[in-house]
């Protein structure tokens, strides 16, 4: 009979891509057998997958060998362990209520708004559907990032205007994939892009309270929760159940923070590399970063060699958020001759020192000219805005105070970049992806008093769906 090789002779990690791409397989056999499949160009390359017998074929070959190599533990114990293993969690016990039950009611609010409230002048927003349910997430940019998904990146070097290359390009393209696995339609793109924006926020709900948990300021598990709790409530986390970059961006923030607290540095790497994809904020990580990785090296009870050497590959870590712009940048510059044409097309939207200036200064003149009640009915957006980049301010130096350097530099070049170039546009939804202030929120409020911040903030979101929807 023929030996099985030794189980010493194959690397752990091979097993678990063995696993992860039998169990991707099969996913794809049944989005293959409901949808029909698809057929798409790479590169130059015609992929045409349309046969869920196919596939299925592909995953008994995969895992056959794999289980021919290494018998135990069998794929089907690593799943029950991992079912048993997630049940038990103490960080998915504290979030999954928060995740669900926030994006759930959000969306309840937004549809009665819709049905009661009605869109301004009678007339709605970009629709994709004739079902209100299924345009809810589909509002303002979300139409940029369906386009990309949809039929790509566009260039037209004629145009003054606004084009989708403005919008970076890792939300988008998991989009493209997940509305491609669900069937193609437009209603099915929106639902990929949903529940990739729901996962991504249930995700990083689940790093931020991993990191709570393992700092002292906040070791305890219910200051864990009540981060998590004001972070789900937030006014500005609204944007956590559209089609936006929030819940991308926030899990690989937090994600990257968390692991480079855990020295694994490859995960730190990967997670800072799709925050760059994400958004051209995700540049910024790179700062508090390396922080991160200097402190931590500084503290290694190790000779002066092996601190230099551990500091080296934690700051090429750092590093990724930039490569990210790189990649994105390189890819515009094949396209357009400009590899910053994404910061072109942000001044062309108005995004410069003076617009900052106009709309950071002038509701002091327009107050003092017409009352606040005036510039409260005619400016309310911005107005909104406002609160939140001033709330975010005020709160750099306690959370740099109480929760170490890195994490107030991630708020403040995080709120003094887009304040100075762009002033209040959009600043509320920037500062729902600043965990920071959630984590020293979490551990500064006494217990007694959490109740009374948590309906504030909740009150302040379901205004938010009403006005975003």
């Amino acid at each position: 009979m023929t030996e099985r090789p030794p189980i010493t002779r194959v690397s752990p990690a091979l097993v678990w891509t063995g696993d992860a791409l039998t169990l991707a397989l099969l996913l794809l056999a049944g989005s293959v057998a409901i949808s029909g499949g698809f057929r798409v160009w790479v590169g130059g390359w015609r992929v045409s997958v349309t046969s869920p017998e196919r596939v299925l074929l592909a995953a008994l070959l995969l895992t056959s060998l794999r289980h021919w190599f290494v018998r135990r533990p069998a794929l089907p114990e690593r799943l029950v362990e991992a079912a048993r293993h997630a049940h038990g969690s103490e960080a998915v016990r504290a979030v999954w209520p928060v995740a669900i039950g926030s994006r759930a009611a959000v969306a309840v609010v937004g549809l009665l708004a819709v049905f009661l409230v009605g869109y301004p002048q009678g007339a709605p927003p970009f629709r994709v559907s004739k079902n209100e349910l299924i345009n809810l997430p589909a509002r303002w940019d979300a139409g940029w990032y369906l386009t990309i998904a949809q039929v790509g990146y566009r260039w037209d070097r004629r145009s003054r205007g606004q084009q989708n290359i403005a919008f970076f390009p890792a939300y988008p393209m998991l989009i493209r994939v997940g509305g491609r696995l669900l069937g193609g339609s437009t209603g099915q793109v929106v639902l990929a892009g949903v529940l990739i924006s729901y996962a991504a926020f249930f995700g990083g709900l689940l790093y931020l309270f991993k990191l709570a948990r393992g700092h002292p300021a906040l070791a305890s598990s219910d200051r864990a929760r009540a981060a998590v709790l004001l972070l789900g409530s937030y006014p500005f986390a609204v944007f956590y159940g559209t089609l936006y970059t929030e819940g991308l961006f926030l899990c690989a923030t937090v994600g990257a923070f968390w692991h480079m607290r855990q020295q694994q540095l490859w995960m730190v790497a990967a997670w800072g590399l799709v925050a760059g994809l994400t958004r051209p904020n995700g540049l910024f990580l790179c700062l508090p970063l390396t922080l991160m990785a200097l402190t931590d090296a500084w503290r290694v009870e190790a000779d002066t060699a092996s601190r230099i050497r551990q500091a080296v590959r934690a700051l090429l870590a750092a590093a990724a958020p930039g490569l990210g712009v790189l990649v994105y940048s390189l890819f515009l510059y094949q396209l357009t001759g400009n590899p910053f044409e994404w910061a072109a097309i942000q001044v062309r939207w108005g995004r410069t020192s003076g617009v900052a200036w106009q709309s950071l200064g002038g509701p002091f003149g327009y107050v003092a000219q017409h009352g606040f009640h005036e510039y409260l009915r005619a400016e309310t957006p911005n107005f909104l805005n406002l609160t939140a980049a001033a709330f975010a301010a005020v709160l750099i130096w306690p959370v740099t105070r109480r929760l170490g350097v890195a994490y107030g530099a991630l708020v403040a070049i995080n709120l003094g970049l887009p304040l100075a170039l762009g002033g209040a546009i959009s600043m509320g939804r920037f500062t729902a992806t600043m965990f920071p202030l959630f984590l020293w929120l979490g551990a500064a409020i006494p217990e007694r008093r959490l109740g009374m911040w948590v309906l504030v903030f909740a009150l302040g979101q379901g205004l938010m769906a009403v006005l975003f929807y």
